[in-house]
Parts: structure tokens; sequence; C-alpha cells
């Protein structure tokens, strides 16, 4: 394969990840705290959400071939912008949107994918969540693991980019039932008490 024209996430698609969450950062949910316990309305954010991924995901899956290869990297980014703010509207109905920060946002996302990644920056405990400040050099390890997690993610969508129709059945179920595991991650996450360590810990070799 021409490494070229290859969609494997580089520096530089990090580097569009850190300006999404940056991003992120700036938004301001539309949703304020429920006094009853917000499990209906977190289900219809979380059923609306996954569709939009769902959808998005199988659009960009119908060119077949180069062509559609060429659209795993923004329909990536697309996806986790839905789902980033599934994850704002779930906090800020619970409560605990200025709780949210890029950690937590990654977390969320990615847990359901490799939960040991987050060992150094979140502890979760039957009710509470911890959160450890990271390091520049911790949080660059951490978004270098996120990446091979995503590289697993676009090698499954380049071979699904080769089926006619079909991949684009395969890639949008997929991408409706990984905003589902976000959206449970997150309203089990913003259910319990959120703490934050005061000392930051060095990373450690691993």
């Amino acid at each position: 394969m021409n490494e070229n024209k290859s969609p494997i996430p580089s520096n530089g698609f990090l580097e569009s990840l850190i300006d999404l969450f940056a991003g992120l950062e700036q938004y301001r949910s539309p949703y304020a705290p429920t006094v009853q316990a917000p499990d209906e309305m977190v289900e219809q954010l979380v059923q609306n959400a996954a569709f939009k991924t769902g959808l998005v995901s199988a659009t960009c899956s119908l060119p077949p071939g180069p062509l559609g290869l060429l659209s795993i990297l923004p329909e990536l980014l697309v996806i986790y912008r839905i789902q980033g703010h599934l994850v704002l509207d779930i906090a800020a109905l619970h409560g605990k949107e200025v709780h949210v920060t890029r950690e937590l946002l990654l977390y969320c996302l990615f847990k359901h994918g490799s939960a040991h990644v987050f060992r150094k920056v979140v502890e979760e405990t039957s009710l509470k969540i911890l959160i450890r400040p990271t390091t520049v050099l911790l949080f660059q390890s951490l978004l270098e693991k996120i990446g091979l997690l995503i590289t697993k993610t676009v090698l499954r969508k380049q071979f699904a980019r080769w089926i006619p129709l079909g991949g684009a059945v395969v890639t949008g179920t997929f991408a409706y039932f990984d905003t589902k595991k976000v959206g449970k991650t997150a309203h089990a996450l913003f259910s319990k008490e959120i703490e934050t360590w005061d000392h930051i810990t060095d990373l450690e070799a691993e």
C-alpha cells in the first residue's frame, strides 16, 4: 500500500484532534441540571447522537475504493465532535459540566476501547471518579496511545470501504453502537462524585 495515500493517523491528525477538543471546551450545552434523575433525557440524547454518527459513517462509506479512503479521517473528526457534544450535554444534565476536561472527554470517548490507557489519569470507584492532573509529557503519551486505538478503527474502515453498500452498513452500525457506549460511559461517570488530585504525577516508563 502506498503510505502517502494511507489514512493512518499522523501527527497532523492528532493535532486536529487536539484542536477539536479545544473547540469542544468552548461549547456550552443548552441543557441544565434536572431536579430528578436525567435518565430519560440522557437516553434520548444518546439515541439521537448514535443515529447521527451512524448516518455520518454510513454516508462517508458509500464512495468505494480510494475515494472513500480519503473521507475516513474527516469522518472520524465529525463523529468525535458529535460524541463530544453528547458528553458535554450529559455532564450538563448532571450539573457537572464544569468538571469536563480534555482528559475526561478522551476517557468518555475511548474508555470502552481500552480502559487501561487511562489508568494514570482517571481512577473510577463505585462512588467516585478521581482525576489526576496531567503533565505535558503524560498528555502526549495519552494521545499517542489514543492514536493507536484510532489506527485500529481506521484499518477497519479501510477494509469496509472496498465492500459496496455492505461496508456502509457495517461502519454505520459500528458508529451507532460506539456512540451508545460513549453515552453509557458518560452517564455512569457524571452520575458519580468527581474529585481532582492536587498533585501531579510524573509519567512512569512502561
